[in-house]
């Protein structure tokens, strides 16, 4: 299935907002854009499905958008090649992938993705063109990976989402180049890593539910992306004691017992 067409439902919402008053935009941008996304999130209600969206950086409803430069830097064909090329390498699903611009009250950075089982979204701004197929790359690996775990998502460990990260950095990395690699990688020596591993992670491997990671991922109480630094250096250290260079299909334990972090 691939890129949606979603730039036909930005120009739709456009022309509509222009006769729609700014109280009504909420519901005008949920109503064109997530009406249409019900049966993918199980019936769910547009409503929660909007909020979602927003959550992870879709554009506000009275925000500009430039959809004819968006259309104009090739972003729906440059995201469909590049699916095509990793679903070809990968032997990944063919899933529909959804793009809209993103919110400009991300500041910090003019990207964002999030990867379901099912689908993926990608919100986005001025992007070079390698940064944008990094993007997808790194989340079309999530959808990859999470079809060869065979889990749900409530189904996967702590273990599981901290090698999902650091596979999709590490393709990035291998893929594109450094460039385009998360800047916190290189924010935590080693030291610092197994410190935090042995004290925060190693207990808590087996916690079940990906909602329930965020806070070993992201921080709050731990170090800001700690969880992803800590995933990323598990595969590349499994790769360097192996000489290993295509992890995606091995398991988050053997990835682990390959590295260089202890298991007890």
């Amino acid at each position: 299935m691939a890129v949606v067409s979603t730039d036909k439902w930005l120009n739709e919402f456009i022309s509509a907002r222009k006769s729609t008053g700014k109280d009504e935009l909420t519901s005008l941008q949920c109503s064109i854009l997530c009406d249409r996304l019900v049966n993918l999130f199980r019936d769910g209600l547009p409503e929660e499905i909007h909020y979602t969206l927003q959550q992870q950086g879709l554009f506000l409803p009275h925000e500009e958008v430039d959809v004819e430069k968006l259309k104009k830097h090739n972003v729906w064909d440059c995201v469909q090649q590049e699916f095509l090329y990793l679903q070809r390498k990968w032997n990944g699903p063919s899933i529909p992938i959804y793009i809209f611009p993103i919110t400009q009250q991300q500041t910090m950075t003019n990207k964002n993705g999030v990867a379901y089982p099912h689908s993926l979204f990608l919100f986005v701004g001025d992007l070079e063109k390698q940064e944008l197929q990094a993007l997808l790359a790194h989340e079309y690996n999530h959808v990859c990976r999470i079809h060869i775990l065979r889990k749900t998502l409530e189904d996967m460990t702590l273990l599981d989402s901290l090698i999902l990260e650091g596979l999709a950095e590490d393709v990035v990395k291998e893929l594109y180049g450094e460039k385009w690699i998360a800047p916190w990688i290189q924010s935590y020596s080693d030291k610092e890593l197994l410190a935090l591993w042995e004290t925060h992670f190693l207990p808590n491997l087996q916690l079940q539910g990906i909602e329930q990671h965020g806070p070993f991922l992201y921080g709050g109480d731990l170090p800001p992306w700690i969880g992803y630094c800590i995933g990323y250096k598990i595969v590349q250290s499994y790769k360097i004691n192996h000489s290993y260079h295509h992890p995606l299909f091995i398991s988050s334990q053997d990835l682990l017992v390959g590295s260089n972090f202890p298991l007890q």
